[in-house]
């Protein structure tokens, strides 16, 4: 979990919106923060922003479902969750997509089941080892990434193909956030983005 107080990352993340309102990550963060504050408001003009920004962000159409679900705007957020859904599972997100179709699921919905094209699809999950994030029977890493319960977790969870995919986003955060990990907050923050796009949220 983030070691911030969430005011401290609220400051940090809102600063870097307002230097650059075009900073993808910082716009997601916030409304992330917001939505875990309760400000439900503050949470859906931050995600609609991210939206704006990259239309198939599916972890943006995860929480900003759920922010309309709890500002009564059930309509409209059934139809975001039901296109991030698709989205997220066009792009292999299979983490965000079943978190959506959980929630869509708790409101009495069907929620999509979209299928893998052709041969792709296959009748069953495979045996053994399946990735977390993925959903597929991809190779594990070899041994943790850090000696940690997270890098146990990425062992024993996470493919050698996603974890490639954040190592090459990692440089992003890292270039977004400008971090320095002498800090805490460095580290938090590092963190934090990796767990919610490894899927290891919750």
């Amino acid at each position: 979990m983030c070691a911030m107080a969430n005011e401290e990352r609220l400051n940090v993340f809102r600063n870097m919106a307002e230097a650059d309102p075009e900073n993808e990550l910082a716009h997601f963060s916030l409304g992330k923060i917001h939505l875990e504050m309760g400000s439900t408001a503050e949470a859906e003009k931050s995600l609609r922003r991210v939206l704006e920004l990259n239309q198939r962000h599916s972890q943006a159409m995860r929480y900003l479902g759920e922010a309309l679900l709890r500002g009564g705007k059930r309509e409209e957020a059934v139809r975001i969750l039901e296109k991030g859904i698709r989205i997220a599972h066009e792009k292999g997100e299979f983490h965000p997509r079943n978190e959506m179709q959980a929630i869509l699921g708790k409101e009495g919905i069907e929620p999509p089941m979209p299928q893998s094209a052709g041969r792709e699809a296959p009748a069953q999950e495979p045996a053994g080892f399946v990735c977390r994030r993925c959903g597929k029977a991809n190779p594990r890493l070899d041994e943790a990434p850090f000696p940690s319960e997270t890098g146990k977790r990425i062992h024993e969870e996470i493919c050698q193909t996603c974890w490639r995919e954040w190592m090459a986003m990692s440089i992003k955060v890292i270039n977004e956030y400008r971090l320095n990990f002498l800090s805490s907050e460095g580290n938090a923050i590092y963190d934090q983005h990796m767990r919610e796009f490894l899927g290891l949220e919750g």
